[in-house]
């Protein structure tokens, strides 16, 4: 008898800790910076943000190595796609949020060759409830291959 409830026990234990994972996290991924080929002209940012158990907002990317840096979206008005500055980005709980080529994105003025010649670009993604993930984004030249603007294209057309 001694047994059973022991096995009985341990399975309840089992399904309790089962159920103690992490959930949703809070996550930023695949980051990536495009730079710009002319000089003076700004780069773009591109990232996955996945939420976490609560709703969050991106109130602030930022980096030391660039003059600045700006959240903004392409949206069509009156026919005509336009970019307009964002003060934050809504990050739903459980859900995922992608800044990418026509839609949010980041706008990044002057880059420094530091980060440039290193090919990555240290950045602090700030939310609402204090969390500050710090990342390290791949620094890549428009036109290449690899470039999220390339799969941007592939992603968008499969979905």
């Amino acid at each position: 008898m001694t047994k059973y409830i022991s096995i009985f026990f341990a399975g309840i234990a089992a399904v309790f800790l089962a159920s103690c994972g992490q959930g949703d996290v809070l996550l930023v991924k695949d980051v990536v910076v495009n730079l710009s080929p002319v000089e003076g002209n700004p780069s773009s940012g591109y990232a996955t943000i996945k939420g976490g158990p609560t709703d969050v907002t991106l109130v602030s990317v930022t980096a030391d190595d660039v003059m600045r840096m700006e959240m903004h979206e392409t949206v069509e008005e009156d026919g005509m796609a336009k970019m307009k500055t964002l003060k934050n980005a809504l990050i739903p709980a459980g859900g995922t949020v992608k800044f990418k080529p026509g839609g949010k994105h980041l706008m990044i003025w002057g880059v420094g060759g530091g980060s440039v010649a290193q090919g990555t670009l240290k950045m602090i993604f700030i939310f609402s409830n204090d969390d500050r993930i710090e990342v390290n984004a791949v620094i890549r030249k428009i036109g290449a291959a690899d470039s999220p603007d390339s799969d941007a294209k592939k992603t968008d057309s499969a979905e």
